[in-house]
């Protein structure tokens, strides 16, 4: 990670990182100086507040790294019979788009995250036959095992999961059939509006028996929790695949969309 932030100077980082830094300084601040806010208070707020910014940065960001060797495991399921995976240079977008990187993606990925632990929580609660109550949810005073691990890994399957279908969209990588003449984005049916609004919501429906003004005033300290890292997240993986495009292209085995299409064209032509 400290690699990744070192490609850009001091100012450029801040500039690109502004939104999560400017969340995380107000959280601070208010944490630490006004009132309790996203389950810390006090001075000891300062230092739990950053260390948790810091874990969950490292935990969404170092799984990256792992990436040449998920695409290379995944490339056989996109590439065989009449279907292959094309590059499209049209398509491609290597930039740091507001919108996109403070703001979709972002939330894509808490939504997500939202959405897996539902799916946990209801499984365990389903397994226990215990209730799930806010306190299983929020942040206990104290290290939990069970709780540090659950979140490690929704953390690291929600890195992996959307830093392969990113780098498959910013490098303009899509799936075409050969006999149907067909060109496809992967992982469209994910979307930004599913995970979202079924991760939120999910995490809502679990509060049965708490008011439902509480329940999302504490979800929406959670969102402010996640949405740094997030961010941080998404630069850093923005650098990395601009860094290490034609190896991923390589273990993709990515042929030229423009060339695939042509030589198939004039084939064609010649019958």
């Amino acid at each position: 990670m400290v690699h990744l932030l070192r490609k850009k100077s001091t100012m450029e980082n801040i500039r690109e990182m502004g939104p999560a830094l400017a969340i995380l300084l107000a959280t601070l601040v208010i944490s630490t100086f006004i009132t309790e806010f996203t389950f810390t208070s006090g001075f000891a707020a300062f230092g739990k507040t950053l260390f948790r910014f810091l874990r969950l940065s490292a935990l969404l960001t170092l799984p990256l790294f792992l990436l040449p060797r998920i695409c290379s495991l995944l490339e056989g399921f996109f590439n065989h019979g009449s279907r292959q995976l094309i590059q499209v240079q049209e398509e491609r977008n290597l930039s740091i788009h507001p919108l996109k990187n403070w703001i979709l993606r972002p939330f894509q990925g808490i939504g997500l995250s939202m959405l897996i632990a539902t799916k946990l929580l209801s499984f365990l609660q389903i397994y226990t036959g215990d209730r799930i109550t806010l306190e299983t949810v929020l942040p206990a005073g104290h290290f939990n095992p069970g709780r540090f691990l659950s979140a490690t890994a929704i953390a690291i399957i929600v890195s992996l999961l959307l830093s392969f279908l990113w780098t498959l969209d910013d490098l303009g990588v899509r799936h075409y059939n050969r006999k149907a003449k067909e060109v496809r984005m992967i992982g469209k049916y994910l979307g930004l509006v599913l995970p979202v609004f079924f991760g939120f919501y999910g995490i809502l429906s679990l509060f049965e028996n708490n008011t439902r003004l509480l329940a999302a005033q504490y979800i929406a300290q959670m969102v402010v929790v996640l949405y740094p890292p997030f961010v941080i997240f998404c630069v850093l993986h923005f650098r990395y695949i601009e860094s290490h495009e034609a190896v991923l292209l390589k273990r993709l085995k990515t042929a030229p969309g423009g060339i695939l299409m042509d030589d198939e064209e004039a084939a064609v032509s010649k019958v």
